[in-house]
């Protein structure tokens, strides 16, 4: 099982020697509790704690959010990574080199030159702040911070900077340190046909753009004079894609996450100003209305997220804009409308927090506001109304939860004064956005899904993989009672088969399987680690039984709903029919029995 372009063995190694109680330690307050330990989830607010870990069996589990996992699952979450991210962060930690990747996976660099233009970048930002607060071209930067009530401290957290004004500054501490190429493709350094390198910013006050690891990706630079562009930012790299960065996700992630909320602004300092004022959940999308990638970046931690619009009529227009970007990513979004005559940075330096955050607290769903606008629209013109439902139903359309679909379309039906049914039908009709999918997941409902997860089967089948993971001595106990082949859920019943017909260790196996469940499966898993497997082998021995006879249960019960359309399809009186009746008989009789 080679996972992530990296080889199993070093993904085993980081394993063995990531200790999960230390990783977990550093980011919650632990207690011993006889096998585990125990303190407060960091994923959900509680005052009682209900968060589990298990240095033994290496895994964590809350029993109040039912979020569950590995290591890596744990530093994914908290720092917001893929796993390949994590595997390097946690390499990196315990200092283990890991092979270059060999799935393309490193954005299209090869990792050497990767490297080189993370040192460039990282190289750049020390330059910047060493001028501003050590050298007297800083000066005037230093001015416009106090003028802004940007205090040093909050400066310092976001690493901002200044460009001096000569035109080779940078370039010259790059090109000593033999990082000029990677420089030259960062966008840090011109260079042209007979000239010498130069820097790119000159006199701008610089803000490093940082991805969720905390690594400079890239910078924006701002002029102190009247000169034009006021902004400049870095182009685009194979660190940086201006579409699916945020600026302040790194200095902000912990806090969205702790929040459940993220709140959206436009600019570097609009975004500072609110984290320096307590909104530390604040980020900025890069003076760009936001992307789909930028509200999937923000989903890693929340899936509420309130984005801030001017007040008058462009701001109120562009929110209409921006539902349809948010229905995209899965969400359906809160809009903040800033007064007139403010902005972010203003309004809380000028009112005060506390105004600012009754401002978010009461912001309205993006579709509430639209579904108004469609109906205040519309009046009481029976054709207007018409035209207004069919904009509605295009909407409606992109809502991939049922639930949200069904109380926008029920109030949608009731504003505009058309038939809900009739909404709905045509709301339910193969539009744009779902034949040219945009996440490239297929648009299955989430309640049906919810409900076939939660089938007894399920949980025995994943419950068989806990065990089977946990305690190689009964794979072959269990392949012999479970019949993983026929597991109706294919994807639970290969896994299994796998894990029994393999002499590997836990260590080596865990990881695939847990990147092929799904999050509430993850759950269940980690929920059997931190608890009844950690008691020993004989309760495990119990529920491999257990967990047989409901897989036995289910085989049975799918074998009666077979049988019994074989009836129905045979007709009524035929001998066919007859003996397929019977057969149904005892097969319940074996499922009530069983």
């Amino acid at each position: 099982m080679l996972m992530a372009g990296f080889g199993d063995n070093k993904i085993e190694e980081v394993r063995a020697r990531a200790d999960i109680v230390e990783i977990i330690g550093a980011q919650v307050r632990l207690k011993r509790a006889g096998r585990n330990f125990t303190g407060l989830c960091p994923f959900h607010n509680e005052k009682t704690p209900s968060f589990s870990v298990n240095a033994e069996r290496g895994f964590f589990h809350c029993f109040g959010c039912g979020v569950g996992g590995t290591v890596f699952d744990f530093v994914m979450r908290v720092e917001a990574l893929t796993f390949g991210e994590a595997l390097q962060s946690l390499a990196r930690r315990y200092h283990i080199a890991l092979p270059e990747r060999r799935d393309g996976a490193s954005g299209g660099a090869p990792a050497g030159e990767r490297d080189a233009l993370v040192q460039a970048n990282q190289i750049a930002a020390e330059f910047f702040q060493h001028v501003l607060w050590n050298t007297h071209d800083g000066t005037l930067a230093r001015d416009y911070l106090v003028k802004r009530a940007i205090s040093m401290e909050t400066a310092k957290t976001f690493l901002i900077g200044f460009a001096p004004a000569r035109p080779a500054n940078l370039a010259a501490v790059l090109d000593k340190r033999g990082l000029i190429e990677a420089a030259v493709k960062l966008g840090l350094v011109k260079r042209e046909p007979g000239r010498v390198p130069y820097d790119m910013f000159r006199a701008r006050l610089m803000f490093p753009i940082r991805d969720a690891q905390g690594r400079v990706i890239a910078f924006g630079g701002r002029v102190l004079d009247q000169r034009l562009p006021k902004y400049i930012n870095s182009s685009e790299s194979p660190l940086y894609s201006k579409a699916r960065a945020v600026y302040g996700v790194f200095e902000g992630r912990q806090a969205i996450a702790r929040a459940d909320r993220a709140i959206v602004v436009e600019g570097y300092i609009d975004a500072i100003a609110l984290w320096q004022a307590g909104f530390k959940e604040t980020v900025a999308s890069l003076g760009t209305a936001l992307t789909v990638e930028q509200l999937r970046l923000l989903t890693r931690y929340t899936r509420n997220v309130v984005a801030c619009f001017d007040g008058d009529a462009a701001g109120r227009k562009a929110s209409l804009r921006a539902l349809e970007i948010f229905l995209a990513a899965g969400l359906l979004g809160r809009g903040a409308f800033i007064p007139a005559g403010y902005d972010p940075d203003t309004m809380v330096r000028e009112r005060g927090a506390q105004a600012f955050g009754e401002l978010i607290d009461g912001a309205e769903l993006l579709a509430d506001y639209f579904l108004r606008e469609q109906a205040t629209a519309a009046g009481a013109s029976m054709s207007a109304r018409a035209a207004a439902a069919g904009r509605v139903a295009e909407i409606l359309r992109m809502v991939a939860n049922p639930f949200e679909f069904d109380l926008l379309a029920r109030k949608a039906a009731g504003m505009l004064g058309v038939g809900e049914e009739i909404l709905r039908r045509e709301a339910r009709k193969p539009g744009p956005t779902q034949a040219g999918n945009r996440s490239g997941r297929a648009s299955v409902p989430i309640a049906a899904t919810a409900a076939a997860r939660a089938d007894g089967v399920a949980q025995a089948g994943v419950g068989l993989i806990a065990i089977a993971l946990g305690y190689p001595a009964l794979r072959a106990d269990i392949y012999a009672q479970a019949a993983p082949g026929e597991i109706e859920d294919r994807v639970i019943g290969a896994l299994l088969e796998e894990i029994c017909l393999s002499d590997e260790a836990q260590a080596s196996l865990e990881i695939p399987v847990m990147l092929a469940l799904n999050d509430e499966q993850r759950g269940r898993l980690s929920a059997l680690m931190v608890g009844p497997l950690a008691a020993g082998a004989d309760g495990a021995r119990k529920l491999v039984a257990d967990f047989s006879a409901a897989l036995a249960r289910g085989r049975r019960r799918r074998e009666v709903e077979s049988l019994r359309r074989a009836a129905a399809s045979a007709g009524a009186g035929g001998g066919d029919a007859e003996a397929a009746a019977q057969a149904v008989i005892a097969l319940r009789r074996q499922v009530h029995g069983g």
